[in-house]
């Protein structure tokens, strides 16, 4: 006997909410925020403090352009 497949309705299902997602850069604004919140509980003078500084100035380029 065979069953229900039932996978077929889920394609591009949510196209829209992935392309909105996209253009709204919101993986890099949430990793942005994440390394905010890593920052502040680092001491100020850390290796890892200054390098997570940098990589929120790459990310935010990209965003911009």
């Amino acid at each position: 006997m065979k069953g229900i497949s039932g996978g077929s309705r889920k394609i591009g299902r949510n196209k829209d909410k992935c392309a909105k997602y996209l253009t709204e850069h919101r993986h890099e604004k949430n990793k942005i925020r994440k390394w905010k919140k890593m920052i502040k509980k680092l001491p100020a003078n850390n290796e890892t403090c200054i390098e997570l500084k940098n990589k929120i100035r790459e990310l935010e380029e990209v965003i911009i352009k």
